[in-house]
């Protein structure tokens, strides 16, 4: 027997329903997620996000904001039914109810140019030298995926 988990990776925003082989292990999270610390992050009462406890590290790439979560998710990260406790189940909500709560972040880096001729303490600039770089974040609601893997 198998039971649903939905998987959600910031990297490709993709939110798709994978199977997972009935059992009682943590085991296929970990292989999902591809981790080794696991995390749990109540998603509401009857679901439970499944999450890398480490993935906010350096040379971060990708992450997801969860509504009403104080703080970014990294890596990817699987939304099961149940309370986090073995064994979990399928979720009871619908993979597109549950991806509005999600919003898949990158980091972008964009040149910034000088305009008309800026005059800076070193001198003056012609327009169109880069003065240097800004950051910004993308944010882009999950891609749903039909069908299991």
């Amino acid at each position: 027997m198998t039971k649903t988990a939905y998987l959600l990776d910031p990297e490709t925003t993709l939110f798709r329903p994978v199977k997972l082989q009935d059992g009682i292990s943590f085991k296929p999270l970990y292989e999902l997620i591809g981790c080794r610390l696991i995390e749990v992050v109540r998603f509401d009462e009857k679901h439970s996000l499944f999450v890398d406890e480490e993935g906010l590290r350096d040379g971060l790439t990708a992450f997801t904001l969860f509504e009403g979560y104080p703080q970014p998710l990294a890596g990817k990260l699987v939304l099961v039914g149940g309370d986090g406790s073995e064994p979990y189940t399928s979720p009871l909500i619908s993979i597109e109810d549950a991806s509005a709560y999600f919003t898949c972040c990158r980091p972008v880096v964009d040149p910034v140019f000088a305009t008309a001729d800026e005059l800076t303490p070193r001198g003056l600039l012609i327009t169109g030298a880069l003065l240097g770089f800004q950051l910004r974040f993308e944010r882009r609601s999950p891609t749903l995926v039909e069908g299991e893997a």
